[in-house]
């Protein structure tokens, strides 16, 4: 069944590099997390992990010999991280070219592909049999397109050049060269290869068909010039053509039949994934509240401890250069382990979060059998992200302690002493040394809601795992133990889910013993908060103002913390009610044949060739709404043309389309493509010169231009780590292909065999780091060529393999042939991406972060008008997809999507800029870092804006159980009325991210004396109005806490963006012509005025 195939390598491969990142920060034992992400869904790893000394402790206490430490042996097993599920997609990627390689020995298969042979193995690999199903049909579509078009162009070329030579030749010669059919060779593979590489760079689906295409065409019009008939053409271009489809054939044959696993099984196991990280999340989450209880949340130092831990960390990183960096990108900065595993958990939910944004589309689209629908797909991945976005919330929790130490001047970094906050948050060391004690007693008072409540969320994820089957059910005990079954229902149980509104009902309820254990603190009256109790006559909170504005800023915190984690337990429920719903309906009693509908399918055709261009301009920018009639913002319309008016005759539309050529030709696609092909044309113009075409023919120079195809990049940097990777990993393979020649004595059934066994381990690192794709191909399509050649020669003689104008060589001067071929086209590949000019990394990081932070920009005008409309009660109703609600949810999402997607995207361009060749000044890495922290601080903290406003609707009152509902009712229609008139949020903050990116998109410095968007101060203006509607009376009001999570988040955006202006501001400068003259008594400025201080600007 498609729904219990083996999980995909590729998300293994995901899987395994988050499990790892998260476990170089966390402790052991108890607290340590990442156990429970992908093993088969227990949730008894919650209570029990597998890597601490708590399982050794109940060992010993029941009698049971604890586990040996595991052998050397093991522990380099997984360490590599080899599981069934790896071992299975290895095997699976080495069948097809092993089949490719022996089924030449047949006579019949040696006399239809002749001296091209070895060509169908390349092509198996290059085919990627390995992929879920849907993405291989995809592909597989597109390379026989190409492959198609690809003959009948070669077709046609070889023609006018046989045509051309025809024309050029006088009567009764019998030379074999030709100048002018080489010449119309020659246009005609430049022409195909940089329209060919203009739609790879274009459209990211077409990357392996257009190597296909490349190959097709390299090998067609390279030996086009020799033709002096139509009927060798045709020969060739056959031959090629069989090849290529028997190639694609053996490929589908084995991604079909050899532990065959669809795009859905995908998308299943990323589920899986997803609700393990989750849990091991919640983990940390409340190891971190633990670890709150006792330690200084304000420091900025660490301990004795925690620093001979990162001194030792320091030493074990290798050169002083990249720890001296590393500490100047983050001074004084020092994380506990027990937030470094909070946040590597988040980090690791956010990346499997945009992996299955991307995979979902093709599990939708196929064909299966299975028990889920495609929407069921897609409102399961909607009900994941809203338990990412307050996950999310509760990982900013240590920086809003580091903004508070910074804010009241508790730190002793340099860089933040002039960090500016209000007039009550500055404070004394003693102040802070109380504020420390203070939240030490309310993380104990927090530390056991929060532990019960995680508990109940993780059977609760459980218990949605188990019924819609992304999980295994555990296996049932031998013998029944009364006392483990317990009164309360089990995950799987049919009345789980009433068991758990009540459970979270429950924990509701108890909430305001934090808040009594915060007012007994400051010396309140516990029953301040009862809400059923009017205050004493007389009575105020908090006569100091000062004080008052300190107090309710850790009355929000709380507030902040419960809400999040009470929202977390309600995104829990809400799953676990459409997993019992759907098994109540019988989804999940049988499977079924699925088939996609055909908006579906048509939409699938339609999106494999159109950009998307909603990246920048499908944002709404207001909504207006009165009556009946709805007015959209600009941002729901197309993309407007600065230099053109929208046409309005028909010769105008003909126009645009004319105007489609010139804009294409000088377009970044364009630039690529011509380099490619200029790349292609520097070692295939051999092949058209007279003196040189033979040595062209003899050394077999066209796999350096193959390799170019495989090869190229867009970038400096990616071209010179793949220029360093090819050269390393030829140099093995050519190591290799004599270790399997020689090593069972030239015999073809032991060359085989080996040859098998090597691509075998070669998928490891294929499958372990799909980032080098290009650099695996090219070292397993060398291979495969060097040994497929000699089988090859050994099959039909060395007279037959030299008919081509080839010679013969032993396989050890071969392999070495090869490797000049591969280094030759690497370095030529390199040259033509830096020259004329380097389109480098850097660039390209820069052009996506601006980019970045304009869709940043969209991301919040759609944060504020959805705000907006729900404020003033116009989102409609949401089940209709043309309401403004649904409209503004539809491209939030979508906006969301591409930014959990371009954001490590960004890391990724940073990584391959250190192989760039630096000359000049430094590139600063630091400032660019700081840009991408700081744009995703924002995006998360608007994620959480947006959350926080659900509750403030009038169907989200019901989950307020303590609170009196028509009191409840009242105050929040009076809380949103307030909020009508002051307004939650402000353009001011889209304006100045649209600014950012434009300067940080085109280089240009920044205007002088930006204005950054002050903090909203909610409270105050809220107040003015009406001094009592955020009483503190009215905490136990879900609202309220709602509206502490807006206060908290809208003061951390204005933070951040104000940070943010700085560091673009130091990456391009200022447009400030201001000058100061100082004397020994005073100072004027340009401007005329006289200033005490000193004001010194360094360009």
């Amino acid at each position: 069944m498609a729904d219990q195939q083996p999980c995909p390598q590729q998300h293994e491969v995901d899987q395994g590099m988050a499990r790892e990142r998260q476990e170089n920060g966390r402790p052991n034992g108890r607290n340590s997390i990442g156990n429970d992400e992908v093993r088969e869904g227990d949730a008894t790893t919650l209570k029990m992990p597998a890597d601490g000394g708590e399982n050794t402790e109940k060992a010993e206490k029941v009698g049971v010999t604890p586990q040996k430490e595991p052998s050397m042996l093991k522990k380099a097993w997984a360490k590599l991280g080899i599981t069934p599920p790896l071992l299975m997609m290895m095997l699976k990627g080495s069948i097809a070219p092993a089949i490719g390689v022996a089924f030449y020995q047949a006579d019949s298969v040696a006399r239809t592909f002749a001296t091209l042979g070895y060509l169908v193995p390349i092509i198996s690999i290059l085919s990627i049999s390995i992929m879920p199903r849907a993405k291989f049909f995809q592909t597989l579509i597109l390379n026989v397109l190409g492959v198609c078009i690809g003959s009948a162009i070669g077709l046609l070329g070889i023609w006018s050049g046989i045509e051309a030579r025809k024309h050029a030749t006088p009567p009764g010669s019998t030379a074999l060269y030709n100048s002018s059919q080489s010449a119309v060779c020659a246009i005609w593979l430049f022409a195909n290869i940089y329209i060919s590489n203009c739609m790879r760079a274009k459209f990211p689906a077409l990357q392996i068909p257009v190597i296909m295409y490349s190959i097709f065409t390299n090998i067609s019009f390279t030996y086009g010039p020799n033709f002096a008939s139509m009927k060798q053409g045709e020969v060739l271009i056959k031959q090629i053509l069989i090849a290529f489809l028997t190639a694609f054939a053996l490929s589908t044959g084995v991604n079909l039949f050899v532990f065959p696993f669809t795009s859905r099984t995908v998308v299943l196991k990323e589920f899986e994934g997803y609700l393990g990280v989750v849990r091991g999340a919640l983990k940390a989450q409340v190891a971190y509240i633990e670890s709150l209880e006792s330690s200084d949340m304000f420091s900025s130092s660490a301990s004795g401890d925690q620093a001979a831990a990162n001194a030792d960390a320091t030493k074990q990183q290798g050169k002083k250069k990249k720890s001296k960096h590393r500490a100047n990108e983050q001074p004084n900065r020092t994380e506990t382990p027990e937030s470094k595993a909070l946040k590597g958990a988040v980090a690791a939910l956010k990346g499997l979060h945009g992996k299955i944004y991307g995979d979902l589309p093709f599990a939708k689209r196929e064909v299966v059998w299975g028990k889920l629908q495609p929407e069921d797909l897609g409102q399961i991945f909607i009900l994941f992200r809203g338990i990412l976005v307050p996950l999310i919330g509760m990982s900013t929790i240590t920086d809003i302690f580091e903004r508070v130490a910074e804010r009241r001047g508790w730190t002793d970094d340099p860089d933040t002493q002039s960090v500016k906050g209000e007039s009550f948050e500055r404070s004394s060391d003693t102040d802070k040394d109380k504020e420390k004690e203070l939240w030490n007693v309310i993380m104990k008072t927090l530390h056991k809601p929060f532990a019960a409540a995680t508990a109940v969320m993780d059977e609760g994820l459980e218990h949605a795992g188990l019924a819609l089957e992304l999980i295994k059910a555990p296996k049932k005990a031998k013998r029944d133990d009364v006392e483990s079954k317990g009164t309360g229902s089990k995950p799987g149980d049919p009345a789980f889910g009433k068991y758990l509104d009540e459970k979270l009902k429950e924990l509701y309820d108890s909430r305001g013993q934090t808040l009594k254990a915060w007012a007994r603190e400051k010396g309140f009256p516990e029953d301040y908060f009862d809400t059923s109790k009017e205050p004493s006559p007389g009575h105020h909170l908090i006569p100091d103002e000062l004080e008052r504005s300190r107090d309710q800023q850790q009355l929000y915190l709380i507030l902040y913390m419960e809400f999040l984690l009470h929202s977390i337990g309600q995104a829990v429920l809400d799953l676990v009610k459409f997993a019992d719903k759907k098994v109540e309906d019988g989804c999940m009693k049988k499977n079924r044949l699925i088939f996609p509908s055909f908006r579906r399918l048509r939409k699938w055709v339609m999106s494999i060739g159109k950009e998307d261009t909603s990246l920048d301009n499908e944002s709404p920018d207001s909504l207006e709404s009165g009556g009946r009639n709805i007015f959209l913002g600009a941002g729901f319309n197309p993309k407007k043309d600065p230099e053109h008016l929208p046409p309005q005759t028909a010769w105008q539309h003909f126009g645009n389309g004319i105007r489609v050529i010139p804009r294409f030709l000088g377009s970044p696609e364009s630039a690529f493509g011509f380099r490619a092909a200029c790349a292609t044309l520097t070692i295939g113009i051999v092949a058209y010169l007279k003196d040189t075409a033979l040595f062209f023919v003899k050394n077999r120079l066209v796999w350096a231009m193959i390799i170019i195809a495989i090869g190229m990049t867009p970038s400096a940097g990616r071209s010179m780590f793949g220029l360093m990777g090819r050269m390393v990993g030829t140099a093995l393979s050519m190591v290799i292909s004599i270790v399997i020649w020689y090593i069972v004595d030239k015999k073809t059934p032991g060359v085989i065999v080996m040859l098998w066994f090597f691509i075998f381990l070669e998928m490891y690192f294929f499958l372990k780091f799909p980032r080098f794709l290009p650099i695996w191909l090219v070292c397993m399509v060398t291979q495969v060529l060097i040994v497929g050649y000699e089988l090859q020669v050994v099959k039909i003689g060395i007279v037959a393999s030299e008919r081509t104008g080839q010679p013969w060589y032993p396989i050890y001067k071969l392999a070495p042939y090869r490797l000049a071929c591969v280094a030759g086209g690497s370095f030529v590949s390199f040259i033509w991406t830096i020259f004329p000019y380097p389109i480098s990394d850097r660039s390209w990081l820069r052009r996506d972060l601006g980019s970045t932070l304009y869709l940043l920009a969209n991301y919040h005008a759609v944060v504020h008008s959805t705000i907006k409309a729900r404020i003033h009660d116009v989102e409609g109703d949401m089940e209709l997809k043309t309401s403004p609600g649904r409209r503004l949810e539809k491209v939030r999402f979508k906006i969301f999507g591409k930014l959990l997607m371009l954001l490590p995207s960004l890391q990724e361009h940073a990584e391959f800029e250190k192989w760039e060749p630096t000359i000049g000044g430094k590139f600063p890495r630091a400032t660019y870092e700081n840009i991408i922290l700081r744009a995703t601080n924002i995006m998360n903290y608007l994620s959480l804006i947006i959350y926080a406003t659900k509750s403030l609707s009038n169907e989200r009152g019901s989950g307020c159980p303590t609170t009196i509902p028509a009191n409840r009712q009242t105050w929040i229609k009076e809380l949103s009325s307030l909020m009508r008139r002051v307004g939650p949020t402000s353009h001011s903050v889209t304006s100045v991210l649209s600014m950012l990116s434009a300067s940080v998109k085109q280089g240009s410095a920044l205007p002088p004396y930006i204005q950054h968007p002050e903090p909203f101060n909610l409270t105050k203006r809220l107040e003015a109005l009406n001094s009592g509607i955020l009483d503190a009376r009215h905490v136990e009001e879900l609202g309220y806490s709602a509206y502490a999570v807006m206060q908290v988040a809208s003061s951390l955006v204005s933070d951040d963006l104000e940070r943010l202006v700085d560091d673009v501001r130091d990456l391009v400068g200022e447009t400030d012509f201001s000058f100061m003259v100082n004397d020994s008594n005073s100072s004027v400025d340009s401007t005329g005025s006289e200033t005490g201080d000193i004001k010194g600007k360094r360009d």
